[in-house]
């Protein structure tokens, strides 16, 4: 393992929670990182974690072999993976004994530095993890078949759209921002359910008037 410290933060969330679950993450891993005074990167992405929809996930691992961090730090198991534990488990043991690299879950403590947590809590942790989702998964199922037996189900979910004004008068007034700053303000004081994420942000962004940029 390499002397220097390396960590890499990585904060995940579905595409059926509140995108602004991944900045409560980044929030609290960020402070935990600087805490220890750690050099860090932060990694986000939306995905499924039971469907193992992690592409930079997958990316971080990749680096994680070839000894670029030796830290792995995340809030909570679930935000990891909600896989088969089997799975999960393998992967983390993998990371820890074969990549060398140090795991940590904040949320439920867990830390592979701790023998006793990482052999005995940890795999209890992975297995609520998957049951959770495959419950969650059964809830939505019948909550859309209950739906179309009244008659009532249109289809998924509409699609948020970006008032254009709004985010318009927020750059004037602001100038250039980060988009995880620009979609904080778009969000501030507005409805939960009319919230945007940073995708549907940056697509607005790019397909808007020139404007946007100015």
């Amino acid at each position: 393992m390499q002397d220097q410290i390396k960590a890499v933060i990585y904060a995940r969330c579905s595409t059926d929670e509140s995108r602004q679950d991944v900045d409560l993450q980044l929030k609290e891993l960020t402070r935990y990182a600087k805490a220890y005074g750690w050099d860090y990167d932060e990694v986000s992405e939306y995905g499924s974690g039971f469907k193992g929809e992690q592409p930079k996930l997958n990316e971080i691992v990749e680096k994680i072999r070839r000894r670029y961090y030796n830290i792995l730090l995340v809030y909570s198991l679930d935000r990891f993976s909600r896989e088969h534990p089997k799975k999960t488990n393998a992967l983390l043991d993998s990371i820890v004994y074969d990549f060398k690299c140090r795991f940590i879950a904040l949320k439920e403590g867990i830390d592979s530095d701790n023998e006793m947590v990482w052999h005995a809590i940890r795999p209890l942790f992975s297995y609520f993890a998957n049951v959770f989702s495959r419950q969650l998964s059964e809830k939505i199922r019948a909550g859309i078949r209950n739906k179309k037996e009244k008659g009532l189900f249109r289809g998924g979910r509409p699609k948020k759209k970006v008032d254009t004004s709004r985010l318009q008068s927020i750059i004037e007034n602001n100038g250039r921002l980060p988009l995880r700053k620009l979609t904080s303000l778009y969000n501030d004081r507005i409805p939960r359910d009319q919230r945007i994420g940073y995708t549907t942000l940056s697509k607005a962004l790019t397909s808007a008037s020139v404007k946007l940029h100015s």
